[in-house]
């Protein structure tokens, strides 16, 4: 019995990799991603426009823009480039140090399709606003994002390549209230790990500061619709119970 626990655990953070891989990729129908609970949002009822070019905020994130690339290859710029695919291992490895055990299969399910909604509120966002990446037009374009350069990201066509909202800052603030009603104890760490989420993509250069204070106010407004859902709760619940069963992780190093 102790070996079938065992390998039951090991298996769930590739759980979530392999349950959750196709929130991140770039879909093409609703069929490419798990079912969400329908808590989608209107992005028009929750976030204002991105600011104006000529504003003292667009002017003050140029300038952050400038002086970030200071952060190229430091710890935090090598930390933040283990971050692009929210889906990955080394996420799922992050979540469970953040969480203090390993993820496990009813937990990768519920943040999988809570991730779907999430991402379905974003989207269209990002489609309608169609602001660019901060690295579009800049003489030094280098991210940690390695789709950046030449592909997803590096133009201004396609769902995903847009900046505002962050799809990422998104994720990090719904899974972190997600996580911290699964385990009330860590709601500090696995908060922090959330923000951080969004805040490394700032470091990334892949995003403005409000391109993430925006996915947050989504994620939020997401987050708030999702515990009204009898489902969600449930397999809330089902997570949780699982989660309180769960060994702690293993190698775990503070960021």
């Amino acid at each position: 019995m102790p070996r079938i626990k065992a390998a039951y655990f090991a298996g769930a953070a590739v759980a979530l990799a392999a349950i959750a891989a196709t929130i991140t990729a770039k879909v093409t129908n609703a069929f490419d991603r798990p079912a969400g609970y329908g808590a989608v949002v209107d992005f028009r009822r929750v976030i204002a426009p991105p600011p104006a070019p000529a504003s003292a905020e667009a002017t003050a994130e140029r300038a952050r823009l400038a002086g970030s690339t200071a952060a190229i290859g430091t710890q935090r710029w090598q930390q933040a480039s283990t971050q692009v695919f929210p889906a990955s291992a080394q996420v799922t490895a992050q979540i469970a140090c953040a969480l203090g055990r390993q993820v496990t299969p009813a937990t990768a399910r519920l943040l999988a399709r809570a991730g779907t909604d999430v991402s379905q509120s974003v989207e269209p966002a990002k489609s309608f606003f169609k602001r660019d990446r901060p690295f579009v037009g800049q003489s030094d374009p280098r991210t940690c994002d390695p789709r950046s350069l030449g592909g997803l990201g590096g133009s201004t066509g396609g769902v995903l390549s847009y900046a505002y909202p962050s799809g990422h800052a998104a994720y990090g603030e719904l899974w972190g209230k997600i996580l911290s009603a699964a385990v009330p104890a860590s709601a500090a760490s696995v908060t922090a790990w959330g923000r951080q989420l969004g805040d490394n993509r700032v470091v990334c250069r892949v995003h403005w500061p409000s391109d993430v204070a925006a996915g947050r106010k989504l994620a939020d407004a997401v987050y708030a619709k999702l515990r009204t859902n009898r489902q969600f709760n449930a397999d809330l619940a089902a997570a949780r119970a699982e989660l309180a069963a769960a060994p702690a992780p293993r190698d775990c190093k503070k960021p």
